[in-house]
């Protein structure tokens, strides 16, 4: 038997505000489904975002998983060819969209996977918007500073600059939060 976390005001707050987005709560235009974006560096990365996806369907929150994987920008040579250092890139980012697939598949989600080239904050910003999901989860990595230093500072960066989702850090026994300050 496990022991309930507890929960605060806050994350009480955020589980309201999104059963009500999943509900189609009146006066709202959204499906009957939470549309969640996990952008995934490692595969490790998807622990976090699944974790936080099952503990929201265990509140009878329907949530449909949206996997995004960013690849830097294609560079061509003088006649127009990509590097092949590039290619295996694609391969490898294939690879992980593959093994965090199957590890959502396991769990039951309903999932997509994407993989775009780009500015990684615009392509994560920009994928949000176009699938229309209201939430952006990021890992909330605890294990070393430089990790959680990045985390924090991509969740911010994203905070200010959506206009459509809400950006969380999710940690390992799923439960989600804002940034912290």
């Amino acid at each position: 038997m496990h022991a309930a976390h507890p929960v605060s005001p806050r994350h009480a707050h955020a589980t309201e505000r999104a059963k009500e987005r999943a509900s189609g709560a009146p006066g709202t235009d959204q499906a009957a489904t939470l549309q969640l974006l996990l952008p995934v560096k490692r595969v490790s990365d998807i622990v976090y975002g699944a974790r936080y996806a099952r503990r929201l369907r265990e509140w009878g929150i329907d949530v449909h998983v949206h996997l995004l994987h960013v690849t830097p920008p294609l560079a061509q040579h003088a006649d127009g060819m990509v590097r092949q250092g590039q290619l295996d890139n694609g391969e490898a980012a294939a690879q992980l969209m593959r093994e965090a697939g199957l590890y959502l598949s396991r769990s039951d989600l309903s999932f997509s996977t994407h993989i775009f080239s780009g500015e990684r904050l615009f392509i994560i910003l920009d994928t949000a918007e176009l699938l229309g999901c209201q939430e952006i989860v990021l890992p909330a990595l605890k294990s070393r500073s430089w990790q959680r230093h990045f985390a924090d500072t991509l969740a911010h960066k994203l905070a200010r600059a959506t206009r459509s989702a809400i950006v969380l850090l999710a940690d390992a026994d799923g439960i989600g939060g804002p940034p912290a300050a």
